[in-house]
């Protein structure tokens, strides 16, 4: 049974030395550091300092929302984001590491909302979470301490997607789905633009997802965006691997189903 909670690093590009973690309006947040332990209600905020935390016994600390609801976590003047988990912090070469615990499925709409392409349609987006859902499920523990950032080095997830939006419904009409081959789960891949065509792994390892290379009509007509950082071809934008963003806009807008770009983008592996 694929495991439903994963553990995502969150802010670790600004290396905090402070943090503020405070509940969201008409929530309770209960926070633990070392023997200190507070209900935070209403406005209150509990500040979190490396220096002070790295004195206490032990060097942590711990929030959880009451009834799994929300919480803020914010770098102070930088950035503040909403979150739907539980919270541990931790210090680590003078800087504070924040991992938010969080279920599969709300990291999934989080990181579907983040990463698809403004205007993409709901079976665009259905896709989209069968591969973010697959990545999250096979690739885990890519970090010391955590299994996921919120960048794109792994996937970039900002806040949980209100309920009606599309991200949050395709996470939920395809709850639970995922690409395997060969009976394994994938951890499937994909790029904003692929060029005209996705490319192919050189040297796959056995049993490896060798990722087909396919034509995808949508970026061969489109304007293509060079980019020779992101891909060697000078084409696309991206590695060029699995699914294209662009190609799964324009088939779902050309009425393909999650079911058939998934097909397209990823040959040979089943959707279980």
């Amino acid at each position: 049974m694929l495991a439903s909670i994963v553990l995502v690093g969150v802010f670790g590009l600004f290396r905090p030395s402070e943090l503020v973690v405070r509940p969201v309006p008409g929530q309770a947040l209960v926070v633990e550091a070392g023997a200190s332990r507070m209900v935070l209600e209403g406005g209150r905020t509990w500040r979190v300092r490396a220096i002070d935390l790295a004195e206490s016994t032990p060097p942590a600390l711990h929030a959880a929302p009451r009834s799994g609801g929300e919480f803020l976590l914010s770098v102070p003047g930088k950035i503040e984001r909403r979150f739907r988990g539980q919270l541990d912090i931790t210090v680590e070469g003078g800087a504070l590491v924040a991992v938010v615990a969080m279920d599969r499925e709300v990291a999934v709409a989080s990181a579907v909302a983040a990463e698809s392409p403004p205007g993409a349609s709901l079976e665009a987006l259905k896709a989209q979470a069968v591969v973010t859902r697959s990545y999250y499920a096979a690739a885990r523990g890519r970090h010391h301490g955590f299994d996921f950032c919120d960048t794109t080095h792994c996937q970039f997830l900002r806040e949980p997607p209100p309920p009606d939006s599309l991200a949050a419904i395709a996470a939920e009409r395809t709850r639970g789905m995922v690409l395997g081959y060969r009976g394994a789960t994938v951890a499937t891949m994909f790029s904003a633009s692929c060029g005209g065509r996705t490319r192919a792994l050189a040297n796959p390892a056995p049993g490896e997802y060798p990722y087909f290379a396919v034509d995808c009509v949508y970026c061969r007509r489109g304007p293509r965006v060079r980019c020779s950082y992101c891909d060697p071809r000078g084409e696309g934008a991206g590695h060029g691997y699995g699914l294209c963003q662009t190609g799964a806009k324009g088939m779902a807008a050309a009425g393909a189903t999650f079911r058939e770009i998934l097909r397209h983008y990823f040959p040979n592996a089943e959707l279980r």
